[in-house]
């Protein structure tokens, strides 16, 4: 088999010729890489099969500026301004001490919310929020009302091109929309103000904009739907860390449902990102309508072996077992008998894809990346 034949035969649940590896290469790790580095000359150099993640079919309005120019502005880091559906977005990019400074703000009629995120030495993909969007109750109408205005848009040609300049060597998934309450946990009010007061002080007006926001990523995955990609990731970042069970049964797991619908009426496969501590949501996500759970994550980072995730849903397709840590710190050795073990435990499964615990560090060694490849191209066990 060639990698595009494995990985679509593992995620439809089908015998496979050896374990498919598939590290999640993204940012992270190409940060650290030669500049200009080419993210398929990296999975190459690794020896992995190729699943590159968040190859967009789409496009949304009011985030960053569409055209080149106002692009270009903004990695100058220039003020770029622009306004769409009656929403005046302003962003700047700035260097300063300790990173990259992302400043957004919306302006409405009588309301601007402002938010900051930082893009660090440590974490030069995804920025650590410095202010978040929504503080108030007041900000949390003006987002609705600024969610209600988003517009999604195709781009369905550059996913094509991807996907076939990967060819053989494996595939092209897209990036679904994330689930309301993950949302605005994550990334628009933050896990402590949205516990203490939000969802204490302000519940029917947070289901709401829950409700706007779903119906917006509704139409987010209708335009999936109709795109040229197989595969559609979700990524939830899912941890009991954060949020607990009945709320998770309560908001997270019919959104997945109404999402997995959708993208099954057009064929696609829908996987979900879930990187954090699973063992106090096994049963919810197991009756969950999604085809599988990507860059599942063992202790220390995670707490659920890939062995112990596909007995927990032997429905689904489970990707991942490697926590990134020990990519970074672990011996050669250590890592390949590691990697021997989950083999073992696997060998009579079916829809199973050894992965990162989400994704790859920028300092993991290129040794221990080899080193599992080397476990999986020699494995003499039964086929997966």
């Amino acid at each position: 088999m060639h990698s595009r034949e494995r990985l679509l035969a593992a995620l439809r649940g089908e015998k496979v010729d050896r374990l498919p590896w598939v590290p999640l290469l993204d940012g992270y790790y190409m940060t650290a890489q030669p500049p200009g580095t080419d993210i398929l000359d990296a999975y190459r150099e690794v020896g992995a099969d190729v699943m590159e993640r968040a190859v967009w079919t789409y496009g949304w309005n009011l985030s960053l500026p569409r055209d080149p120019e106002g692009l270009q502005q903004l990695e100058a880091g220039e003020v770029v301004r622009f306004v769409d559906e009656g929403v005046t977005v302003t962003v700047q990019l700035r260097s300063e001490p300790r990173g990259r400074m992302l400043k957004r703000t919306y302006e409405i009629p009588g309301k601007m919310l402002t938010e900051r995120a930082l893009y660090t030495e440590q974490s030069p993909y995804i920025p650590f929020p410095v202010e978040m969007l929504v503080k108030n109750s007041e900000d949390l109408e003006a987002y609705q009302y600024i969610v209600s205005r988003r517009k999604f848009f195709p781009n369905y040609e550059a996913f094509a091109r991807e996907d076939e300049r990967i060819g053989e060597e494996g595939i092209a998934t897209d990036a679904g929309q994330t689930t309301p309450i993950q949302e605005l946990l994550q990334h628009i009010i933050g896990i402590e103000p949205f516990y203490t007061t939000f969802y204490t002080d302000h519940l029917s007006q947070v289901e709401s904009v829950m409700r706007t926001m779903h119906q917006k990523n509704l139409e987010a995955y209708e335009l999936i739907a109709q795109s040229p990609a197989e595969v559609v990731i979700g990524y939830e970042n899912t941890s009991t860390s954060y949020i607990s069970p009945t709320i998770y049964g309560k908001y997270v797991s019919p959104c997945i449902n109404d999402y997995a619908d959708l993208l099954h009426e057009r064929k696609k496969l829908y996987l979900t990102h879930r990187c954090g501590l699973l063992k106090g949501l096994v049963e919810l996500i197991r009756d969950e309508q999604d085809d599988g759970v990507v860059d599942i994550c063992p202790a220390p980072t995670g707490d659920l072996s890939l062995w112990e995730a596909k007995r927990a849903w032997p429905d689904k397709v489970v990707i991942g077992g490697i926590d990134p840590t020990s990519l970074t710190s672990w011996s050669v050795e250590r890592l390949k008998t590691y990697v021997g073990e989950v083999q073992r435990q696997l060998a009579e499964c079916t829809g199973v894809m050894l992965g990162s615990g989400d994704a790859v560090p920028k300092n993991a060694k290129l040794e221990n990346l080899q080193a599992v490849t080397d476990v999986v191209r020699s494995w003499q066990g039964a086929r997966f």
